[in-house]
């Protein structure tokens, strides 16, 4: 998919060094002030990494990872969606994440339009959604700007996270996203 030179292609295997990378300094950027800071200055880079190479490395009929490029293969951001995923919700963006030096450019935009796309057509649920730390307002506005409506708060079970507040966001038709 092109989207005005920006590219967007499924992630394989050999993409997780990067698709690594792009996570972790998306966290260390948007997550600064919610993730323990030690976290962010050491174990995130070696964990996401291996994080990353298993899933991967494991296919899931359900599960699509896209990567966003620049036309000379640059790596700009990544998305990852589980089709499906909850029988209330529908799909669940599960991870999107966009270099810190190249937000505000509609890449999140794209990813958010690509994911939908990849998974409403085989989709059973027409729903999507996703968890946002509450304390990320950037991105709880844009994805309220995209149509997005919260619907639930709850309390993160990731560790580093130290039980920061949570949100579910939802979309209740998924082509909308997708058009």
């Amino acid at each position: 998919m092109d989207f005005g030179g920006i590219t967007i292609r499924c992630a394989v295997s050999s993409d997780a060094a990067t698709v690594a990378s792009l996570h972790t300094a998306s966290w260390r950027d948007a997550y600064a002030t919610v993730l323990d800071p030690t976290y962010l200055a050491g174990p995130i880079a070696d964990e996401r990494r291996l994080f990353w190479s298993d899933r991967l490395g494991r296919p899931d009929p359900r599960r699509t990872i896209l990567l966003a490029e620049t036309t000379d293969a640059t790596a700009l951001g990544f998305g990852c969606v589980y089709r499906d995923r909850d029988p209330v919700w529908g799909s669940l963006i599960d991870n999107l994440h966009v270099l810190p030096r190249m937000r505000g450019r509609r890449i999140g935009a794209y990813l958010m339009t690509a994911l939908a796309g990849c998974v409403e057509p085989e989709a059973d649920l027409k729903g999507l959604h996703l968890w946002v730390y509450e304390a990320n307002a950037a991105a709880l506005r844009f994805y309220l700007r995209l149509g997005g409506e919260v619907v639930e708060r709850g309390a993160s079970q990731m560790a580093a996270s130290r039980g920061a507040a949570i949100l579910r966001v939802f979309w209740p038709d998924m082509a909308v996203l997708a058009a």
